[in-house]
């Protein structure tokens, strides 16, 4: 629906635009049906600005809006969606009309109704004009074109329902109306078509009475009988006669009716006949297909069974897997941290260069173990192997000793954390589980809040003890609520999301209260916060007897070692800080000032100290926590590799490489990602995405060294490889430098002897000696020109500058013309005389990299048509040629380093992507389109709006030859 524009300014309700008897019918309609009483509540309730006396006045006037208001109120009062179509109705009643009602059934018709209704029309509506376009016995049509938008379609369907109720003044049927069109809907006007039945006339009961009066009165002048007997006699003759054939009409005129309508019926019936066999059919047709349906649910049904209880067992096999797995990984983990604890127990043994390393394994063990303990845990609850041991706990005094080890970590933070209540009533619960859930909490609860403060409130009622664990931090998104309790969930599962977990956290604590028969709710606001409300029943009806530990059952249950609580606070990092950070360098010197340069950038602290430790002897290091810091680092510095991390906070490893491929500075440093992800996908996106290489996490620090030798080894052939390109298109311009020069130079040569003989002989020739010396000079000039023109096409330089496009390709076909097959066909159609800022050497490389493509692709008879335009900020320059196109599966590696569409031998494939690199840093875009078979099109857009005083990045970094710097 197109919207029709609306008014500027607000009309008064009093406005001369509509009649009140517009509103008037609807107003007696509704009194009529509803009652007096509730149609001035109405009025009152709605608050109307004008009084019900006013609009009842038929010589009062309204705004178009008001009875829009009045419409709309009387619509939704009633409950009625067809109010309009049933008040309009009443227009043509004795209620409505009055005395005119039956002057109009006496004298009138509906015919001529309808035009004086239009003609009369702009007495009670200026706000719009009906028009009648055609007017016949039985039918009209008429348009209605409003000056002041409507709202809605009430006013439409009330209109409608005046022209259907005029016939029924001389008791007909309800006119049929048809809208064509609709204001509303976008049309110009509305538009309606009317279609009624006339009245039935007794005119011959008329005729006849005159013509009895007539007759008698005939008889009584010719004294053949007493007028005053004759004239009644005749006339009530004549009228009974009249009115007999006015029945015998009548008559015939509904056997017709009626003959119409027995057709109608008849020919309904037969349609009915054929539509109940037609549904016979599908009706049969259907109960196959359910019957059909049914045998495939059945089918199904069964194999949903059968791997329903498939399922099962495979969940029974993993939760045995995961038991026996758990178990199997707590042996060994807990021999390597008693091992470690004994270790650092003797600290005074240990040299400095092995005490980090043992305070980072010992970290990162009990890590390992917490989550192993997790998993154990998840599993037993899922297998159905869980037990508690039921005890007292008062959870005032519990919960008091269990902050205390929090209150570290949260002061190094910066927040408050407080325990708000007083002693509660004991509740059986196993002690171990329910210290898990609480630790789980306010560990989540300090990790997200970085300002403000985390507060523990506990109450109780007659049944529940509450306990709620309230925190000012990021707070979590809508959408994520529902699920943050679901094993393996995370509400930020993203590449940059800055905490780590399994997502099993909450499960296990929903889980856990759940067998203690509690619960647990959150409710948050993203920046404001979340809060954490456990519940805890009282008494001893929750025990639940076949969970209980018996006494042969009782096992080793782990006691929370100071590191295990670091490592579930997440502040391994900031607890060994300052262990880290004291890490000795290796005992080789540090890399030289020659060393290349590498950009580490990771977020974990830990392994970022342990890189830096392998890598600093060898290279000279930049360091950045995120994808953010290291992206603006790399086009700062502009290291010769990258070591990056995947996922990290603020931005992620994948986003960073996104960002350094399409960014001209940093179009070809070396990345390599690290990552635990060892999925062959994440291989693949993160190769595709432009990645050099991909490092599995853990790996082994020498094969580390080695894949950034290897990269910085095939940047250094890279580098040299685009120079021997560089080199070859001089190479190509030289040849053809050579082959223009070597005209002029064979006629400078040519005049030499003539000019010495001249000047030598006896007779000197003046004239002849001026004539060589003018054709020595052209040829030096054309020769200088030359030079000059080659010098000024592989110049390059570090600032733009002002290049005419024109010039510079028709410079760069100069230089080509010598390669020009005869038969090939130049086109040039340049409209873009404003210069563009850029490098001109640079510039002309790429062109004559295009152009040679260009002719080498229709080979010694084709068309190359080269056009410059100016569309918006930017100079368009095409290239195209009718030559043999490119295949489709080669569009894609185009731009690659060494990809060549050409024999061996016969490219270096580095010439598009030096091209591609040149437009970049120049703030431009290249593409390539091709019909294999057709010919190929290439759009190079160049920016026409630059500080002159812009300084290009360097098109390629710095390479040279490296030797190791590693040994093994």
């Amino acid at each position: 629906m197109i919207p029709l524009p609306t008014p500027v300014a607000q009309t008064p309700d009093d406005a001369p635009e509509l009649g009140v008897r517009a509103v008037g019918v609807l107003l007696l309609f509704f009194e009529r049906e509803y009652g007096r009483e509730r149609l001035v509540e109405m009025w009152r309730r709605r608050g109307f600005s004008l009084s019900l006396e006013y609009v009842t006045t038929m010589t009062n006037f309204v705004s178009l809006n008001f009875i829009e208001r009045i419409i709309d109120a009387l619509v939704i009062e009633s409950g009625d969606p067809a109010f309009m179509r049933k008040a309009g109705m009443l227009t043509a009643s004795p209620q409505a009309l009055g005395f005119l009602f039956h002057i109009l059934r006496t004298f009138g018709n509906p015919a001529q109704t309808y035009r004086k209704m239009v003609e009369l029309q702009p007495t009670y509506n200026r706000a719009g004009a009906f028009t009648i376009e055609k007017l016949g016995f039985t039918s009209m049509e008429l348009s209605y074109k409003s000056h002041i938008p409507e709202s809605n379609r009430n006013l439409c369907e009330g209109r409608m329902a005046q022209f259907a109720s005029i016939p029924t003044i001389w008791k007909r049927p309800p006119a049929e109306v048809v809208e064509y069109q609709c204001q509303l809907n976008g049309a110009d006007c509305c538009r309606y078509h009317v279609r009624w039945t006339n009245p039935v006339r007794s005119w011959w009961s008329v005729i006849g009475l005159v013509s009895g009066a007539v007759g008698g009165l005939g008889v009584g002048m010719a004294g053949a009988a007493p007028a005053t007997v004759m004239v009644p006699t005749l006339a009530l003759g004549g009228a009974s006669f009249g009115a007999w054939l006015d029945g015998r009409g009548e008559l015939r005129r509904k056997d017709e009716l009626l003959a119409g309508q027995n057709e109608g019926l008849m020919q309904s019936l037969s349609e009915l006949q054929q539509r109940y066999s037609d549904m016979f059919r599908i009706n049969l047709a259907l109960e196959d297909r359910v019957a059909a349906r049914t045998r495939e649910l059945t089918e199904a049904n069964a194999r949903l069974e059968t791997a329903l209880a498939k399922q099962k067992e495979l969940d029974r096999i993993k939760s045995e897997f995961f038991d026996n797995v758990s178990h199997e990984l707590r042996t060994p983990l807990t021999l390597i941290l008693l091992t470690l604890d004994s270790l650092l127990q003797r600290t005074g043994d240990l040299s400095p260069v092995v005490l980090p390393h043992l305070e980072t394994m010992n970290r990162s063990a009990s890590r390992l173990l917490r989550l192993i303990n997790n998993l154990l845990d998840l599993a037993q609850m899922e297998a159905g192997k869980a037990r508690l041991r039921y005890e007292p706990l008062e959870l005032n005094g519990f919960l008091s000793s269990l902050l205390v080890p929090f209150h570290v970590a949260a002061e190094r933070k910066g927040v408050a954390l407080k325990l708000e209540g007083g002693p509660v009533t004991s509740v059986l619960v196993d002690v171990p589980r329910v210290e898990s859930v609480f630790q789980n909490l306010i560990s989540n609860a300090l990790k997200f809040t970085n300002q403000g403060g985390v507060t523990v409130r506990l109450y109780e009622d007659d049944a529940w003890v509450h306990v709620e664990v309230r925190d000012t931090g990021a707070g979590i998104a809508a959408q994520d609520i529902p699920v943050i309790f679901d094993r393996f969930a995370q509400a930020d599962s993203s590449g940059t999301r800055r905490f780590g977990g399994t997502g099993i956290g909450l499960a296990i604590v929903k889980e856990t209260l759940e067998l203690h028969a509690g619960g647990i709710e959150v409710t948050s606001e993203q920046g404001k916060g979340s809060t954490f409300h456990v519940r805890l029943p009282k008494g001893a009806a929750h025990v639940r007897e076949e969970l209980r530990e018996a006494p042969g059952e009782e096992k080793v249950r782990p006691t929370t070692r100071r590191s295990d609580l670091a490592a579930l606070l997440g502040t391994s990092a900031q607890v060994a800080s300052g262990a880290v950070e004291a890490l000795p360098d290796s005992p080789e010197a540090e890399a030289g000032q020659d060393a290349p340069r590498v950009l580490l950038v990771e977020d974990e602290p830990e392994i970022r100290a342990f890189l830096r430790s392998v890598l600093r002897p060898y290279y000279r290091l930049l360091e950045a926590t995120n994808g953010e810091e290291g992206l603006a680092m790399a086009k700062k510095e502009r290291p010769d590799l990258i070591v990056s991390d995947v996922m990290m906070p603020i931005m992620s490893g994948m986003q960073m490489l996104e960002a350094l491929r399409t960014s001209p500075e940093t179009l070809d440093v070396p990345v390599i990602l690290l990552t635990a992800r060892q999925e062959v996908d994440a291989k693949v996106e993160g190769l595709t995405m432009g990645a050099n290489d991909y490092l599995g996490k853990p790996f082994s620090p020498r094969e580390m060294l080695a894949r950034i030798e290897a990269q910085l080894r095939l940047r250094d052939a890279a580098v040299r490889a685009a120079e021997n390109e560089r080199l070859a298109a001089t190479g190509l311009l030289t040849s053809g430098f050579a082959h223009e020069v070597r005209n002029p130079l064979n006629g400078l040569m040519n005049a030499l002897l003539p000019l010495r003989e001249s000047l030598t002989n006896g007779t000197p020739d003046p004239a002849m000696a001026v004539a060589m010396l003018d054709l020595i000079e052209e040829c030096g000039q054309r020769i200088r020109h030359l030079a000059e023109g080659l010098l000024s096409f592989v110049r390059t330089g570090s600032k733009a500058v002002a290049v005419d496009l024109g010039a510079s390709l028709d410079a760069s076909f100069e230089a080509l013309s010598w390669r020009l097959p005869p038969g090939m066909k130049i086109e040039r159609d340049y409209k873009c005389p404003e210069p563009v800022w850029s490098d001109p050497g640079s510039l002309n490389q790429v062109w004559v990299n295009l152009l040679d493509n260009a002719v080498r692709a229709v080979g010694t008879e084709g068309v190359v048509k080269v056009s410059t335009s100016r569309e918006g900020d930017d100079a368009v320059v095409h290239i195209v040629d009718n030559g043999v196109g490119i295949k489709p599966e080669h569009m894609d590696r185009l731009f690659q380093p060494f990809f060549s569409t050409r024999d061996a031998g016969e490219g270096t494939g580095l010439g598009l992507a030096l091209c591609q690199r040149i437009v970049l840093r120049q703030g431009g875009r290249i593409r390539i389109h091709s019909d294999y078979g057709k010919g190929t099109r290439v759009e190079v857009r160049l920016p026409l709006k630059a500080d002159p005083d812009r300084i290009l990045p360097p098109l390629l970094s710095e390479g040279r030859p490296i030797q190791p710097h590693w040994r093994t």
